[in-house]
Order: structure tokens, then sequence, then C-alpha cells
């Protein structure tokens, strides 16, 4: 097969595997509800497990981290360079945003991305999780995932060894923060432009419609 129509037919099947909406067959198997009609209707493992249930929503991000995971490490198998093997994550991460399989919709790729920087680099992934950790205690996930991916596009252009999960991390910040504007039609439909601003400034900073409160009293307002 010429090299150019294998990288070609391995991003199909990359995004064709990151599309398997598991947080939507998960939901349906346990409980027949549309994910997409629960929570902040997205198909994604954290509103599996504020709506559902722990253990489908833990089983669910296993098998979205899989995802991400397996097409670098197929892509690592096959021997396509860093560069190639990053693009086979993202097609992965595009197709858990916007699933074929379920007319475009999907979440938010998060744990896509995170199985995908596994096949990179465990290590890497150790430690720009660290932000997010701490302001998940301290006040918001959302508000260390985006320190994290900030840390981690850094981290890739001050060590080589770490280039190409940086550049991963680089380009799914497009896909990853249009996902958190959804709903858009929701958006759409206010005609208040105060009231519009603010609520696409939440979803993008806050990933939800409201300003969260800070968790730890010292830092309460």
């Amino acid at each position: 097969m010429p090299q150019l129509l294998l990288y070609f037919c391995f991003f199909v099947f990359s995004y064709l595997l990151g599309s398997i909406p598991f947080s939507y067959l998960i939901t349906k198997i346990f409980t027949k509800k549309n994910v997409f009609e629960l929570g902040w209707k997205k198909s994604s493992a954290s509103n599996v497990i504020k709506n559902i249930g722990k253990l489908p929503g833990i089983l669910a991000f296993l098998l979205d981290v899989g995802k991400g995971f397996l097409v670098v490490y197929l892509a690592q198998q096959l021997q396509f360079s860093s560069f190639l093997q990053a693009l086979a994550g993202i097609c992965a991460i595009l197709g858990h945003n916007w699933s074929i399989f379920v007319k475009g919709k999907g979440g938010r790729g998060l744990a896509t991305l995170v199985g995908a920087v596994i096949g990179f680099s465990p290590v890497f992934l150790f430690i720009i999780v660290i932000p997010c950790i701490i302001f998940t205690f301290i006040w918001t996930a959302s508000i260390g995932t985006i320190l994290s991916l900030v840390f981690g596009v850094f981290l890739g252009f001050a060590f080589a060894k770490w280039q190409a999960p940086g550049f991963l991390i680089l380009i799914s910040l497009l896909p990853i923060f249009i996902k958190r504007l959804s709903p858009i039609k929701e958006i759409n439909n206010i005609t208040d432009q105060g009231e519009k601003r603010a609520l696409i400034e939440n979803r993008l900073l806050f990933d939800q419609d409201t300003v969260p409160s800070f968790r730890i009293k010292f830092f309460k307002k």
C-alpha cells in the first residue's frame, strides 16, 4: 500500500475509532436514557458519572482513554513519525467530539486526549495534571484543566522529547473549547447580548453556565 494511502486510511480509522460514543452506549445499556438529554448534554464520562453513576462513568472514561491510547500505539507500531502519531490522536479526538455515529454530537475529547498523551509519555501526563488536581480541590477542575493544557503546550516547546504531545495538546485546544460552548443553539437563542457574553465566558472558563464557588473556605469570596 502506498505510504500516503496508508496514512489516509489510518487517519480515517482513528476518526472512526474516536467516534465510538461509549458514554452514549453505556448510558443506554445501564438506564436506556439518552446521555444527550442529561446534564450538560454531552457524551462525556463526567456527564455519565454525575447523572448515571460512578461505575458506568468510570467505565466510559476508561474506554474513551483507550481510544486515544490505541491510535497512538498503533501509529507507533506502524513506525509513523511522532508528528503523524499526534495527528492520529487529533483525529480520534475529532471523532469523539463530532461522532459520525450520533449525528455529529459528542463530548469534549479530554479523556481521549489523555489516552493519546499516555501513548507518548505517562510521565508527561503525570506532570501536567498537577495544576488540574490542585485547582480541583481549591476551586474547579475546569480552570485546572485549562492550566494543565497550557502547561503541557509550554513543556512541549521547552523540551524536545515532549514536542509531539505538546503539539497534540496545542491543536486539541480548538475542538475542546468549541465543545465547551455546546449546545451552541442555547447561546444563539439568547437575545440579550450581556447575558449571551456571560454565558460564553462561563462555558469557556468554567465549562458550565454559572461561576462555581471556591471549595476551600479560605478562598471563598
